[in-house]
C-alpha cells in the first residue's frame, strides 16, 4: 500500500474561511506587505507557507491533520450563519434558533485557536508557555503587535509549537482552557461598509473582553463581555465609525496579507502605506493608550 501523500502547501487561515471574501473567480484584493503591492490572488494561494505545521525531526501531517477537523467543523456552522443571516435580512425577520449555544461555545474556542494557529499566534503563545514554566508570572503583557523581523527571529519557536501540538491531547487540552465564560455575549455584527481581514483574523479589544472574527464582507462573529456589551439580541449592527476601527484594527496586526472583497478605498491605502511604509509611524489611539 503506498502512504498517503502528505499536504505541502498548509494554510494559517483556513479556505474554507477565506473563500467567503472571494468573487465569483476565486479572486480577492489583497494587500501584500512583503512585496509592498496591491493584487488581486486567488484565495487558495495566500496565507499559507510549505510545510507550516511541521517541525523540525519530521513531516508528517499530525497537526495539520488535527487542524483540518477543527476546520471541518466551523466551515458548516460559518456557512449556515452566513445563508441564514442573508435569508433573515432580505426578509426583514429575527432567528433565534440561527445559532444553538453549544455551536456559539464551539465558535468562541475556535477563534482562539484561530488567533493562536498564525505565526504571530504560536510566538505570542509559546512566550507566554515559556514564562509560566520558568514562573515569571508578573511578566508585563504584551501591548503591540508581533512584527515581521520578530517571526524571522523567533522561528524555532514556531517549531516548537508545532512539535508540542502535535503530541497526543496537548491541543485539546489546551481548547478546554478556552471555555466560552458565561460573562461574553455572542452577536453577529452586521457592517454597511466593507470588512477587512488578514493574515492575523481574530482581533481583541478592551483587553480582550471584545473578541471578532469578520467572516464576510459586511459580518462578523463576535463575544463581547457582558460589563461593556448593551444589546440582548442575536443581530447588531455595526456603526461606520467600528466598522472603520475594526479594519484599521486589521491592518495593524496584519503580518504578511490585508484582504478585501472590494478594491481598497483611498482611505485604507493611505492607512496602509502610514502602517507598514512610513518610517514615522507610531501605534497611537484609539486602537493603543501612547
Amino acid at each position: 500500500m503506498k502512504n498517503k501523500q502528505l499536504t505541502k502547501k498548509q494554510h494559517y487561515y483556513p479556505r474554507c474561511l477565506l473563500k467567503h471574501f472571494a468573487d465569483e473567480q476565486g479572486l480577492v484584493n489583497v494587500y501584500v506587505r512583503q512585496a509592498n503591492k496591491l493584487l488581486k490572488l486567488n484565495y487558495e494561494n495566500i496565507c499559507a507557507s510549505n510545510y507550516s505545521y511541521e517541525s523540525d525531526d519530521t513531516i508528517d501531517n499530525i497537526l495539520e491533520n488535527k487542524l483540518s477537523r477543527y476546520e471541518a467543523k466551523v466551515s458548516v456552522i460559518i456557512g449556515n450563519i452566513l445563508s441564514r443571516t442573508e435569508h433573515i435580512l432580505k426578509n426583514f425577520t429575527e432567528d433565534t434558533s440561527i445559532i444553538t449555544e453549544e455551536q456559539q461555545s464551539f465558535l468562541y474556542k475556535y477563534m482562539w485557536l484561530q488567533y493562536m494557529r498564525t505565526d504571530a499566534g504560536r510566538i505570542i503563545f509559546m512566550m507566554s508557555y515559556e514564562n509560566i514554566c520558568l514562573h515569571k508570572l508578573k511578566n508585563k503583557p504584551r501591548f503591540f503587535p508581533i512584527e515581521l523581523d520578530e517571526i524571522k527571529d523567533n522561528n524555532q519557536r514556531i517549531k516548537t509549537f508545532n512539535k508540542l501540538f502535535k503530541q497526543d491531547g496537548v491541543l485539546e487540552n489546551v481548547l478546554k482552557l478556552f471555555e466560552r465564560p458565561d460573562t461574553m455575549n455572542f452577536h453577529i455584527a452586521i457592517s454597511e461598509e466593507n470588512l477587512l481581514t488578514s493574515d492575523n483574523p481574530v482581533i481583541g479589544t478592551n483587553e480582550w473582553k471584545h473578541i471578532i472574527l469578520p467572516i464576510a464582507p459586511h459580518i462578523c462573529i463576535e463575544f463581547i463581555n457582558k460589563s461593556i456589551d448593551k444589546a440582548n439580541t442575536n443581530f447588531v449592527m455595526l456603526a461606520k465609525m467600528h466598522s472603520d476601527y475594526l479594519n484599521k484594527a486589521t491592518i495593524n496586526t496584519a503580518n504578511y496579507f490585508v484582504l478585501s472583497n472590494e478594491e481598497f478605498t483611498f482611505s485604507q491605502n493611505n492607512y496602509l502605506y502610514s502602517r507598514f511604509k512610513n518610517p514615522s509611524w507610531k501605534f497611537s489611539k484609539p486602537h493603543f493608550n501612547s
